[in-house]
């Protein structure tokens, strides 16, 4: 699933000025990336639960910097004007399958029950109103002041989940007492935290960033001739 997620953002990237050098550095990015995760989970620098938490030191913290970093480059400007508003809405629908898989492996013991959408995560809801947020900004029923508040609800439930996560593996003694529990470090159950959640959290400064766009110029309502 994460490589379905990683080739669907090039989806947002093609619309770059110079899409085959956006999409080539794209690329090196994620190849880069995956060799990174690689390499720490080869080493077994995620393997210590102790404090301060490693997969949000090494994984997480450094994935978000990059996102707001990247996407508040000039050349990517271009990008945010040319996509269509209701394009990263619709994307966040692979958090409905998503949390489908989390829950499979929570049945499998490798995560709690509190990170699931029995426990504390309520990112499927999230998916599932993505699908209908998207169909309303494309037929133009939606301001960017109601996608605005969208995004930053979204971004809420996101943050609630990540937290279920992180309180269970390193304030809790799940890892070590539970078959499986460790697995969240090891491949392919990484790709979550290292792939899946930052893909969730890019599409969501994007259209952000592009709400704020339309703010700045004094558009408040979204006209679907413009998309």
């Amino acid at each position: 699933m994460a490589g379905a997620v990683l080739l669907a953002l090039i989806f947002v990237i093609k619309n770059h000025i110079a899409p085959r050098k956006a999409i080539g550095g794209y690329l090196a990015i994620c190849a880069i990336w995956i060799a990174y995760l690689f390499i720490l989970s080869a080493t077994g620098g995620l393997n210590n639960f102790g404090l301060p938490p490693r997969v949000v030191l090494l994984i997480v913290m450094p994935a978000v910097a990059g996102i707001i970093f990247l996407s508040g480059r000039k050349s990517f400007r271009v990008i945010l004007q040319q996509t269509s508003l209701h394009l990263p809405v619709y994307l966040q629908s692979f958090r409905i399958i998503m949390e489908l898989l989390i829950y499979g492996a929570f049945l499998q013991g490798v995560f709690p029950e509190k990170a699931t959408f029995k426990g504390l995560n309520y990112d499927i809801f999230v998916g599932i109103s993505s699908l209908i947020m998207g169909t309303l900004v494309q037929r133009g029923k939606v301001g960017a002041i109601g996608l605005l508040i969208w995004n930053a609800v979204s971004l809420v439930i996101l943050s609630v989940t990540a937290y279920s996560f992180i309180s269970t593996y390193y304030f809790t003694d799940f890892s070590a007492t539970n078959k499986g529990g460790r697995s969240f470090v090891d491949f392919p159950y990484l790709f979550l935290a290292a792939v899946l959640l930052p893909a969730a959290v890019f599409l969501h400064v994007f259209s952000l960033r592009q709400v704020i766009g339309k703010l700045r110029t004094g558009s408040h309502l979204i006209n679907p001739a413009l998309k």
